[in-house]
């Protein structure tokens, strides 16, 4: 692949800003959008009107505007609303929307969104080297987050909500042998048993087997992008000794760690 034209054609496509809008002062789409658009509210309430319906979106929640829209963004009457927004285009010859998302794709959930249309933010006003390859990588991973709550029962994001700061945790702290299931119950303030219950609901695996899984990823990815030693993996990834994250490395893979680097 053309590194420079694959760039390029990254920086023709992704476009991230950040505006004020006003009911006195709209966004009026006078010719359908040749592109989609994700974004996220910071503050007030925006007011979006298409085909003649009317649809609010609050501070912390995000939007979608889909390909081929003729629509007005404004605020209710007298007020005003601040948002990060993000265009972006997988293919200009199709018209057509490529995401399945309602207009009102999140209304807030266990994902940091602010978090990422912040970070896209500044790297697009960056205009450093990789920073619209960045912003790419960013709006993938915000679409990735959506489809999981598009694809989700609400039944089940709402335990996913009440695990979210063990899981947080949990991802944080995953090179730490002493690590304990309790531990996470805890913070979620639930008994180890309930705890327990509700992730395997969530997740379909038990909580220990989610730890082993992830510190297993994670040594997939060292040992094949790093040159680092199978003990310093092992305890980088938070098992106490080399033995025990090769014994449990092989019943993951099939392979020994050595073997799955080669």
């Amino acid at each position: 692949m053309d590194n420079t034209r694959f760039f390029y054609q990254l920086k023709s496509d992704t476009i991230v800003f950040m505006d004020t809008l006003s009911h006195d002062a709209p966004y009026i789409a006078l010719e359908p959008r040749d592109h989609e658009s994700l974004f996220f509210v910071t503050k007030g309430t925006g007011l979006y009107i298409k085909e003649g319906k009317e649809y609010r979106i609050k501070e912390g929640q995000i939007g979608y505007v889909s390909r081929g829209s003729i629509d007005i963004s404004t605020a209710p009457p007298g007020e005003s609303f601040c948002y990060i927004a993000i265009n972006f285009s997988f293919d200009k010859e199709n018209r057509t929307p490529s995401l399945p998302f309602d207009f009102l794709c999140s209304t807030g959930s266990i994902y940091n969104y602010k978090e990422l249309f912040q970070q896209a933010l500044n790297h697009f006003v960056s205009n450093a080297p990789g920073s619209l390859n960045i912003c790419n990588g960013i709006v993938m991973q915000i679409i990735g987050y959506l489809y999981n709550e598009y694809h989700i029962s609400s039944e089940i994001f709402q335990k996913m909500k009440k695990i979210k700061a063990a899981m947080r945790f949990l991802e944080e702290n995953f090179s730490n042998p002493d690590l304990e299931i309790n531990t996470l119950a805890k913070i979620t303030n639930m008994s180890e048993k309930q705890f327990r219950r509700i992730f395997m609901d969530v997740y379909q695996v038990a909580p220990y087997q989610y730890l082993q899984n992830f510190r297993i990823n994670k040594a997939k990815i060292l040992l094949t992008n790093t040159s680092k030693s199978v003990s310093e993996i092992a305890l980088q990834c938070g098992f106490s000794d080399v033995y025990s994250f090769s014994h449990c490395f092989k019943s993951h893979t099939g392979v020994s760690p050595k073997n799955y680097a080669e």
